[in-house]
């Protein structure tokens, strides 16, 4: 039976009832009023008490900040409090005197631990105490004219009393469903049950913002990549989203309950306990990193944020994981390339530079002694160039292997350079044990790489720094390394030499001079000599060859033999060599046109000036004066051309075709013989001094210079015979068939306005007298 029929049935009894005891009735009609007057106000406190905690969830996740939280709480409580309720918060945690503000009321508090507040709602029910003196009168009156109108009247209260009630029920009960988008009834009345409308609308809306924002925190937490586990004070999973179970690799239903730190590996559990401990201390976020998560499928490494949560009292801990397993991955790849070679997996520079600042510092704290080596590779570049990137890749491959190879298991080897290779030898005794590591290392390539398909014999050379005895200084060992390794390949390397002080002050002293040179050729420093070529049937000029020289102002004339080697290290005597031969095409052409009969003029070219021009460049220097190209002899020596004999073949050939004249300097010193001779499309040999210097009395000299002629004259090549001094000479070479010579018998090199008067006089040198 529902209540409002009960109410119906009851009507009769109950106006009796009420008639026999009216007093005791409607006073305790009136202490139910206040009680449920009481029980709202709790009811009020309670529900600002939940909302308090939901916003104090979301300001510890970090969804919202506090002070957002807290000015949201304000604004909900400021609307839960229409009268008769009044609902005020007192954010210093004390519920001052005299409030509230009436005398009669019924209040409820409450206190929100985690922000400090006191919660209350007072109920003023002075207005119950009238309307009770009030409705009491009617109510004896009433009831005595309901006796006849009983029925009648259970049915009018039955439809505005138990009617509202029953609504707000079904609401309410709707509303503890979590159905928050029903309509509750009676809110524009004005009594108590509109006042309780009023309230329960109130506590809807707050409601359904609260179960938005809970749909909304359970949205991200099980959408967001991070792993969030909520454990309770003792480490345990009280609740998980889907992306720890991923983490974990585990049976979602098998992590409540289970301890946090059992998840990881066993050296990692005691950190995971210190850092709830310490959160829990601290009360702020704490995180550690590269702790492992043991999985079936392999470890995992993951890093956790940990933060205290208290709710209502109990103490937990909110943790969030990432799975970093690849982003170490990745560092430790980065590491790698930032310290290895990616080639050879040898130590990069950087790497070597600071494993020779802790070799330093170790050998310095106990007294030990250690070596830097440094190593590289001849004609590296011609490998490259000839046999492509590939075989020079091949090629490290295979010198650090040997290299490695070599030295002890505890040395260090490492790549610095493209071709330049750095070893830390430790625990040395002294600088013999280094050499003999050195000896071995050169040995190692005694013994042919193939390349290609084909056998090549690696030529190296090795410096070699001493700490402490030639520097104490990381950075000033691989550099006194680098200055010895110099040195080595100066003596023709394969080899390896020992840092001295003299080098360091060469080494500088090249250094300035590369950058004086390249001063003096925009100065103007520069000047050509030309020493004639004088025959020895009629002793008339035949020709000059260009010989530079640098003029220093104040310090006079500087040997071509100080600065040429500078210049070929540095690689200047690319710019110098074009300058030389455009200033002997220059001087030509004014020769020509100031009407002077005219000879060839041989111009020296450099290794690398070879390798580095082609054809066409020595060609456009030429023909930028407007020269016959016969007037112009290039001067090679053996040594250019087998640097890198295709380029060099391809230059020569191609010189020879345009007309330009070629010539082979020093020959017989380098890689002299008859089937190299006829490959080469050169016009002219030049006999090496030091083969005149013996001639006629030393028979070996005479016999090489006598085999030259006739292989010249076999091949149809002209030959000169350089640095005659003595008549002898003269007469064995013109004995032979040599008729071209140059030397300071027949002429010192002269400047420009000397040679040209060797021009215009056409002057028969006296100075070789015909044979008797």
């Amino acid at each position: 039976m529902t209540l409002r029929r009960k109410i119906r049935w009851l009507t009769w009894i109950g106006l009796i009832g009420c008639l026999m005891a009216a007093i005791p009735a409607l006073y305790l009609l009136r202490h139910g009023l206040i009680a449920e007057r009481e029980r709202m106000a709790g009811a009020l406190v309670e529900s600002s008490r939940t909302m308090l905690n939901d916003l104090d969830r979301e300001a510890a996740s970090g969804a919202i900040p506090r002070e957002e939280a807290q000015a949201r709480a304000r604004l909900a409580l400021r609307a839960l409090g229409n009268d008769p309720f009044h609902l005020t918060v007192f954010t210093d945690g004390t519920a001052p005197a005299g409030w509230p503000p009436f005398s009669h009321a019924v209040i409820s508090q409450t206190r929100f631990e985690p922000w400090g507040w006191v919660v209350a709602a007072a109920a003023n029910i002075d207005d119950i105490d009238r309307e009770f003196l009030m409705e009491a009168a009617a109510f004896i009156l009433f009831l005595l004219a309901l006796l006849v109108l009983s029925w009648p009247f259970s049915l009018y209260l039955s439809q505005n009393v138990v009617g509202p009630i029953e609504a707000l029920s079904a609401r309410m009960r709707q509303l503890t469903e979590g159905r928050t988008d029903v309509d509750v009834p009676g809110r524009h009345r004005r009594d108590e049950f509109g006042a309780m409308a009023r309230a329960m609308e109130y506590f809807r809306r707050s409601a359904s913002a609260l179960i938005e924002r809970d749909e909304r925190l359970a949205g991200i937490m099980n959408n967001v990549s991070e792993a969030i586990v909520l454990v309770d004070e003792h480490g345990r999973i009280e609740e998980h989203n889907p992306a720890a179970v991923a983490l974990f690799g585990v049976a979602g239903d098998s992590l409540p309950g289970r301890a946090l730190a059992g998840l990881f590996v066993e050296a990692d559990r005691g950190r995971v306990q210190a850092l709830l401990a310490g959160a829990g201390g601290a009360g702020e976020l704490l995180r550690a990193e590269a702790l492992g998560i043991p999985r079936a499928d392999g470890r995992v490494d993951a890093a956790i944020s940990v933060s205290p949560l208290v709710v209502q009292g109990k103490r937990g801990y909110v943790c969030a994981l990432t799975d970093m397993t690849q982003r170490l991955r990745h560092e430790r790849e980065l590491m790698r390339l930032a310290t290895r070679d990616r080639l050879t997996g040898l130590p990069n520079r950087a790497m070597v530079e600071s494993m020779l600042e802790t070799a330093v510092e170790r050998c310095r704290r106990h007294d030990r002694r250690f070596a830097v080596m440094c190593l590289d590779l001849s004609r590296f570049k011609l490998v490259t160039d000839t046999l492509g990137h590939q075989a020079g890749d091949a090629l490290l491959q295979e010198v650090a292997r040997r290299v490695s190879d070599a030295v002890r298991a505890s040395d260090v080897v490492g790549r610095i350079g493209t071709d330049d290779f750095a070893i830390i030898l430790e625990e040395i005794a002294d600088g013999a044990e280094a050499a003999v590591i050195a000896d071995r290392i050169l040995s190692a390539f005694d013994r042919p790489v193939i390349l290609a398909g084909n056998e090549h014999y690696v030529r190296t050379a090795i410096g070699i720094a001493l700490f402490p005895d030639h520097t104490e200084e990381p950075h000033e060992l691989i550099r006194a390394a680098d200055t010895a390794l110099y040195a080595a390949k100066r003596l023709g390397g394969r080899r390896h030499a020992f840092f001295r002080k003299e080098l360091a002050d060469q080494a500088r002293r090249h250094l300035a001079l590369d950058g004086e040179l390249r001063s003096a050729l925009v100065n103007r420093q520069f000047r050509l000599h030309y020493q004639p070529k004088v025959s020895l049937i009629d002793y008339s000029l035949e020709g000059f060859e260009a010989l530079l020289r640098w003029d220093v102002p104040g310090q006079g004339m500087v040997s071509p033999g100080e600065f040429i080697p500078v210049a070929e290290d540095t690689g200047f005597i690319v710019p110098l060599g074009d300058w030389v031969l455009d200033e002997a095409c220059r001087q030509q052409r004014a020769w020509l046109d100031q009407g002077m009969r005219p000879v060839p003029v041989a111009v020296n070219i450099s290794p690398r000036h070879l390798r580095h021009r082609t054809a066409e460049d020595f060609r456009r220097i030429v023909d930028r004066h407007g020269l016959p190209p016969e007037l112009i002899e290039l001067e090679i020596t053996e040594g250019a051309v087998m640097q890198d004999i295709d380029h060099a073949m391809s230059v020569l050939a191609a010189l020879k075709a345009m007309g330009i004249r070629v010539a082979v300097d020093d020959f017989g010193t380098g890689h002299s013989s008859l089937s190299y001779l006829k490959k080469l499309p050169i016009t002219t040999l030049k006999i090496d001094r030091s083969f005149i210097n013996g001639v006629p009395q030393e028979r070996e000299d005479a016999s090489i210079v006598s085999t030259i002629i006739a292989m010249a004259d076999m091949l149809g090549l002209d030959v000169v015979a350089e640095g005659v001094e003595k008549t002898e000479q003269a007469n064995f070479l013109r004995h032979h068939n040599c008729t071209q010579v140059q030397g300071w018998l027949t002429g010192r090199p002269v400047p420009a306005d000397a040679a040209l008067d060797l021009l215009s006089k056409r002057l028969k040198s006296l100075a070789v007298p015909e044979p008797a």
